[in-house]
């Protein structure tokens, strides 16, 4: 199907969803026919907590890796802070 074919979605989005969650760190695990997400806020001085869990089917989170490919090998918008590269000791989060 083209993107000319697919129907438009129209999609809400909720005022407390809009304002988003802080998370810093992802714990990725997979079952036979889906994958969770889970979202995890790991500050100082407080316990780590998952703070959102998403559960996906294996296809779609397929799909989701392939967008979030293209989107980070895509260009930074105009005016967006530079991303640093992570310092010593530091790998990647999951």
């Amino acid at each position: 199907m083209s993107e000319q074919e697919r129907p438009k979605l129209e999609l809400k989005l909720a005022s407390d969803v809009a304002q988003g969650r802080y998370a810093n760190g992802t714990v990725v695990t997979r079952g036979r026919h889906e994958v969770v997400l889970d979202f995890v806020a790991a500050l100082p001085n407080h316990p780590a907590q998952i703070i959102s869990r998403v559960v996906l089917p294996t296809e779609q989170a397929r799909a989701l890796l392939t967008t979030l490919q293209r989107t980070l090998d895509a260009p930074a918008p105009a005016g967006a802070a530079p991303q640093a590269p992570p310092t010593s000791g530091e790998g990647t989060p999951n």
